[in-house]
């Protein structure tokens, strides 16, 4: 998944898309030159009207790529339920293309959108699946990224063991990749939780 549908519109050759998507790729050029000028309405509009085209042909592709770029410009404007529509239903197409780079992105955002709205139940199944990609192919940065969240999840709750278990796993990795900074981070959390924990 990628936002060269957007990006690359010198380069796009219409020529070699197939008939009943040109009308949609043309929406993106338009959307594309909308954006560039900081016309974000323009942009959401044409996209959303390319959106329909391409999910009456069943391009799946390309509707995944509209559906992150749409949910990332409901984000900048601030509508929180617009963006977790879009991007859920871009992770549903990543799922179902088995596309676990895109989804553990995806499902980022996702996060980061419910903690925004201090909804932190909801962060975890989005967590644990990001930490299920990360695992399988080691990514440790993101894997460490993910125990933060579920320690601030389980923190939120009260829930001081759970949440001490996940900051000290992620801490581990963060010494283990030299990342001070981020260990540091993590370390300040462990302290406030030992003043809970007393």
């Amino acid at each position: 998944m990628d936002k060269t549908i957007l990006k690359n519109e010198a380069f796009l050759n219409l020529a070699s898309v197939l008939e009943s998507l040109k009308p949609a790729y043309e929406l993106c050029i338009k959307a594309y030159q909308q954006w560039k000028e900081g016309r974000i309405l323009d942009t959401i509009q044409f996209l959303e009207e390319a959106l329909q085209i391409f999910q009456k042909n069943n391009a799946y592709k390309e509707i995944a790529n509209i559906l992150d770029f749409l949910g990332d410009l409901y984000s900048m404007r601030g509508n929180f339920e617009k963006a977790l529509k879009a991007y859920k239903a871009c992770l549903d197409i990543c799922e179902d293309f088995e596309d676990e780079f895109s989804t553990a992105i995806v499902a980022e955002k996702i996060v980061h959108l419910y903690r925004e709205k201090k909804d932190y139940e909801k962060m975890l199944p989005y967590l644990y699946r990001i930490l299920e990609i990360a695992e399988k192919y080691r990514d440790a940065h993101r894997a460490a990224r993910a125990m933060v969240g579920i320690g601030d999840v389980y923190s939120n709750k009260k829930d001081y063991q759970t949440a001490k278990e996940a900051y000290e796993i992620a801490l581990k990795i963060y010494r283990g990749l030299g990342a001070k900074e981020l260990a540091e981070i993590v370390e300040g959390a462990l302290k406030d939780l030992d003043q809970k924990l007393k």
